[in-house]
């Protein structure tokens, strides 16, 4: 084939040719440029920290350490890129290609100064000037309990937590250096991502990223008429920028009662029986006559016979275990965070357990340089079952009941025909109280069910408007629906005294509670003076509505609570609904000079439906100092003293949980036959108080913190009035 070319052409390649080899030599220097750059990201102790980030400087490309601490980026030649870590210092590594390069990052003593949440903001906690303790997740996660709060039984000083009784679920009492208030309600104030929340029992474990208790009334008065009691301020987790990471933790543990109570034995509870009263034997032993013959015929037939082990019969070894999933991850301008978790736990008694399951999305998103909004979606569902340990007031104890409960029929009855009787008929005619109960036929034949469905959803948005000037609104709508569900079956002592007939209830409560808190904070450093100011204004309202019902006299059991309907005799309907509401206004002041000596200054004023028309509001202030004095220049060479902080502050706090309608003239309802009708009247039931107002409390705290070998070693004390 022949290709001819003309001067034209010709002349165009002799044109075009310098722009073709300066394109290729362009080409091949900017492949040569991009480069691939890779390595493993050490700690201190040349461990390997999975999750660093490695980014380009001052861009948001970048990769994330795996579990090994490697990284691999393409950049181009002579990129800057900076690897940080939270708790250690950045540093910066210009790429030329390098391979396997390794990285070591060291503590930065400034960033691992443990950042402490309280009221309405967070401080350092160097900077802390009242007595707050803090808890860590790694002091909570991993642990078997169906609250957050049997984890930290034993783990906070002056916080005295236990069990309300041993029915799983059951939920926990706590009291923070004692009970702080004389009337109302005596338990903390229990704030979650900034928000009021009615307990935390609903919370995973694996969900807590830490948790501060303020103790004294200096650092919780600016809650205020909700403080008196002291606060546990509760931060969960939330996104991290990096690539996604998926997490799983599971547990699962074997229950069992490893050692039972010493009890009488057959043998000697006849011979106990007969000491009491000689007449007591004819029930347990005769000699046979000629026309009777009885089973035994004296108190030595009653050696080496079986016994019955109540305790066996009504303690079960059971399972319970913990799941757990979360997905994290995002960027620099979005961050997401999901959990899904579940526990299971069956009680060691007969006919109990408890379920509890959580979900969560929080989305944190920054729309602007200086606007960031954050949205959190919660879920939560319990189920706890079992009719418990303690009945009719306390009068009925099943653990007594099942160390009460004699291990032999006797002469009336066989032991196989004791455990499956309903009511010991021995007992009954003796009139021994309560003691005729059969607790295994107790607990399986009460249905004592407690369902709870909360949700809630909370935002906020954060607009720095200068530099060191940044304000912050945030709200939360938080519902929890709960039926609560009671059947007392055949073989029960209630069907029993109930002429052996079944009765039920079912009661449906609704709680709800929504809450908006807008805040102002200044924030400047000015030579050695350091500024931290606040202010703000916080509305809310609670309300509670409930449906309850009772049938009595049903045909059968079989059904329970499914259908009251059934029962011939509906023998109560009640239904009740109220509110309350609060409106506050609080600042809170903070000085530091040259690190050495803090200042700390809260005020909050607090207005209530809940009290009478003349003592709506109630004021709260607060005031607190500490002196540093590792700071001063006479400890420089002090070496092994790496804190020492001596504190004192004095404040006033609050309690507003007590009924509604307590300053108001109320009625109570009775009815009242009139001719063929029923007739409603109203009779007095309490008298208003038109001087009901606010319980004060006043604390003084002094307290030292001390530190030694980089506060390796650590310890508080505290003195508080």
């Amino acid at each position: 084939m022949i290709i001819k070319l003309n001067d034209m052409t010709i002349s165009n390649i002799y044109k075009r040719l310098p722009a073709v080899v300066l394109a290729l030599f362009l080409t091949v220097g900017l492949a040569a440029q991009n480069l691939t750059v890779s390595g493993t990201v050490i700690d201190e102790n040349d461990e390997p920290l999975a999750g660093a980030s490695v980014f380009v400087l001052g861009t948001t490309t970048g990769e994330i350490t795996d579990i090994d601490g490697k990284f691999s980026i393409k950049v181009r030649k002579g990129t800057k890129l900076q690897v940080s870590y939270i708790g250690y210092k950045e540093q910066e590594l210009v790429a030329m290609g390098q391979n396997n390069v390794t990285v070591r990052l060291q503590p930065d003593t400034q960033v691992l100064d443990e950042i402490v949440v309280v009221g309405y903001g967070a401080v350092k906690r160097s900077d802390l000037t009242g007595s707050v303790s803090s808890i860590t997740s790694d002091a909570i996660e991993g642990f078997q309990a169906s609250s957050v709060m049997g984890a930290l039984g034993g783990q906070i000083a002056g916080v005295q937590i236990t069990a309300s009784y041993g029915t799983p679920g059951a939920g926990f009492s706590v009291n923070i250096r004692g009970v702080g208030t004389l009337n109302g309600d005596n338990s903390p104030l229990f704030i979650v991502d900034g928000f009021q929340v009615e307990s935390i029992d609903f919370l995973s474990d694996s969900d807590i990223e830490s948790i501060e208790v303020l103790k004294d009334a200096s650092s919780s008065a600016i809650y205020g008429s909700r403080a008196a009691n002291g606060v546990f301020m509760v931060t969960t987790k939330s996104g991290k920028a990096g690539r996604p990471v998926v997490s799983y933790n599971g547990s699962a543990s074997y229950r069992i009662v490893p050692k039972q109570l010493e009890v009488l034995d057959a043998y000697e509870f006849v011979k106990i029986q007969g000491e009491i009263n000689n007449s007591y034997t004819g029930a347990y032993y005769k000699p046979n006559t000629e026309t009777e013959t009885f089973r035994y015929n004296t108190l030595e037939d009653y050696r080496g016979v079986e016994s019955v082990n109540w305790q066996s019969l009504t303690f079960r070894p059971t399972w319970s275990q913990n799941h757990s999933v979360s997905l994290t991850g995002g960027t620099e301008q979005t961050k997401y965070s999901m959990l899904f978790s579940h526990y299971d736990e069956d009680g060691v008694f007969l006919n109990s357990g408890f379920t509890k399951t959580n979900a969560k999305v929080r989305f944190n998103q920054k729309l602007w340089k200086n606007v960031t909004f954050d949205g959190t979606v919660n879920y939560a569902r319990t189920v706890k079952s079992g009719s418990g340990t303690t009945a009719d007031n306390g009068r009925f104890n099943t653990l007594a009941q099942i160390i009460s409960a004699r291990p032999t029929g006797g002469l009336k009855m066989t032991n196989d025909e004791l455990i499956n009787s309903p009511i010991d008929l021995e007992m009954l005619e003796s009139g021994e109280s309560l003691a005729q109960v059969n607790p295994i036929h107790q607990n399986l034949n009460v249905t004592n069910t407690r369902k709870a469905d909360q949700w809630s959803g909370n935002v906020s948005l954060t607009w720095e408007i200068i530099k060191g000037l940044t304000f912050k609104t945030a709200a939360t709508y938080n519902t929890t629906f709960t039926r609560n569900d009671i059947f007392y079956k055949n073989g029960s002592k209630e069907a029993y005294r109930n002429g052996e007939s079944p009765y039920g209830s079912s009661q449906y409560t609704k709680e709800l509670r929504w809450v908006n808190y807008n805040q102002l904070t200044w924030k400047q450093k000015i030579g050695k003076h350091s500024y931290d100011v606040m202010i703000g204004e916080e509305a809310s309202q609670r309300r509670q509505e409930y449906v309850y019902g009772q049938a009595m006299d049903f045909p059968f059991d079989n059904l329970g609570n499914d259908n009251l309907g059934l029962g011939a005799t509906p023998s109560a309907v009640r239904s009740y609904a109220a509110s309350n509401s609060l409106l506050s206004f609080f600042a809170r002041a903070n000085y530091n000079f040259n690190d050495r000596y803090l200042l700390t200054g809260t005020v909050r004023a607090d207005g209530s439906t809940v009290f009478s028309q003349k003592h709506k509001w109630g004021f709260f202030p607060s005031f607190s100092a500490a002196w540093r004095i590792n700071k001063e220049p006479f400890m420089k060479n002090v070496k092994v003293v790496s804190n020492l902080k001596l504190r004192a502050g004095w404040g006033v706090v609050g309690n507003d949980r007590i009924a509604n309608f307590l300053s108001l003239d109320l009625y109570t309802t009775e009815k009242y036959g009139i001719g063929n009708s029923m007739n409603t009247v109203l009779t007095p039931k309490q008298l208003q108080n038109t001087d009901l107002r606010w319980e004060g409390s006043s604390t003084v705290n002094v307290g030292m913190d001390f530190g030694f070998w980089k506060d390796r070693l650590t310890f508080t004390v505290d003195l508080f009035n």
